[in-house]
């Protein structure tokens, strides 16, 4: 079983300077497939939810349904699949059965006309309903979600769904196309469900985004992923962040004392996952020091393995040898200038909502450079756009807002053409 996950306890600095004062190390959680491990070889309970609201006709419509119809042709027998679409009515179009009747669930869907408004926790709930029928340990259990507008002042509600289902271990992709849309909210509903999140720039892109879903669920190589980090005295957990598939801060939930704990969903064994913990360590004399114990605990039903642990000790040398104190480890510190541009271009957001343009330029001036340092180029010209935006017009344009908040929580993954 000792090659079913590949885990890795990284620190920012093996050594650190003998100090009066504590300081700051970042430890990066590292969890990947190991060798021993099928992909794929769970069975998918799988809800579309989707906007079929006035706004998606023409090309959005057409290519909605190409996806769809992607969608089914690339599922097993034995997955299951429903359709749920949603304008200010919602209507169950294809309830939760077999795959396996894939003519019939493309003709319904080969039919729907677009109308009506936008109320997405309707949709979503409805969605919901129908993975909880066929909901198991050992199947793999999802709602992809999209939307090309604005809902109707449910917000709350949607937050609530998500999070529900997030406990029952139902993850939400969400996806938004072009530029009428809440990304703060579809962002929120797949963190609040540990889910992923996609911004669609043009239509054509829908296909691959559903492709990028159905290759991640093909993919799983295990489930209820859970990473803990208990501290040693004096060690403090200060920030965490999941980093894959994207950026977002957790340490509100996450962090509670010494303790950091947190669950993960599923893992992509092309993707895996990442977790970054920012610390603050005690004063210390020269010599080794332990910071604490990393334990990941997961499933694999396929395999029939439940509750396996894997643990790992992390320590730090505390030395009066300056030169070693001042080595880095470049991956874990490209990661933290990655969040670092998360982090900076949020707080630019935050301060423009808030009326105080001022700040929002001076975070955002700060994070087109950390982007200009990743060689991030393209994310870079984005940010002095929206500069010039604030100082004209005291606002961030629509656009981009998205090409940020996408681009910067998704350093960590490959660009993908719907982003490009």
């Amino acid at each position: 079983m000792k090659n079913e996950l590949k885990v890795r306890s990284i620190m920012s600095k093996d050594s650190v300077p003998v100090l009066d004062t504590e300081q700051a190390v970042y430890t990066l959680v590292d969890i990947k497939a190991g060798t021993g491990t099928a992909l794929g070889a769970l069975p998918v309970n799988f809800a579309l939810v989707l906007d079929r609201s006035g706004s998606m006709d023409g090309e959005k419509m057409d290519n909605l349904k190409e996806a769809v119809g992607y969608v089914v042709d690339h599922l097993g027998d034995n997955d299951l699949v429903s359709v749920t679409i949603f304008d200010d009515q919602v209507e169950t179009l294809i309830v939760s059965q077999p795959a396996k009747n894939r003519e019939e669930i493309k003709s319904k869907i080969a039919k729907v006309i677009p109308r009506g408004g936008t109320q997405i926790s309707d949709g979503l709930k409805a969605g919901i309903a129908e993975v909880k029928k066929g909901h198991s340990k050992d199947r793999l259990n999802r709602v992809l979600l999209l939307t090309d507008g604005q809902t109707w002042d449910d917000e709350e509600a949607c937050l609530k769904l998500a999070d529900e289902a997030g406990k029952q271990g139902i993850a939400i992709t969400s996806i938004g196309i072009g530029e009428e849309w809440n990304e703060k909210l579809l962002l929120q509903i797949a963190e609040k469900s540990r889910g992923d999140s996609h911004w669609i720039q043009n239509p054509i892109s829908i296909l691959e985004a559903f492709q990028q879903e159905m290759e991640g669920m093909q993919a799983v190589a295990a489930t209820n992923l859970k990473v803990t980090a208990r501290t040693s005295e004096g060690v403090k957990p200060i920030k965490v962040y999941s980093t894959v598939p994207m950026i977002a801060d957790i340490s509100k939930k996450a962090v509670k004392d010494r303790m950091v704990s947190l669950e993960l969903g599923s893992l992509d064994g092309k993707k895996g996952q990442a977790v970054l913990i920012e610390s603050r360590i005690p004063a210390h004399k020269e010599g080794r020091f332990r910071l604490g114990q990393i334990e990941i605990t997961y499933d694999i039903p396929s395999q029939g393995i439940t509750g396996q642990s894997v643990k790992t000790d992390v320590f730090v040398n505390f030395t009066t040898d300056a030169s070693a104190a001042a080595k880095v480890n470049a991956e874990v510190m490209n990661l933290v200038e990655k969040v670092s541009a998360f982090k900076l271009q949020t707080r630019a957001l935050t301060e423009a909502m808030a009326g105080n343009i001022a700040a929002a330029t001076q975070k955002l001036e700060a994070a087109a450079t950390v982007l200009l340092d990743l060689g991030e180029e393209d994310l870079a010209e984005a940010a002095e756009r929206e500069i010039l935006s604030l100082k004209k017009t005291g606002a961030f344009t629509a656009a981009g807002t998205k090409k940020l908040e996408y681009g910067t929580r998704k350093l960590t993954m490959p660009m993908t053409k719907a982003m490009k």
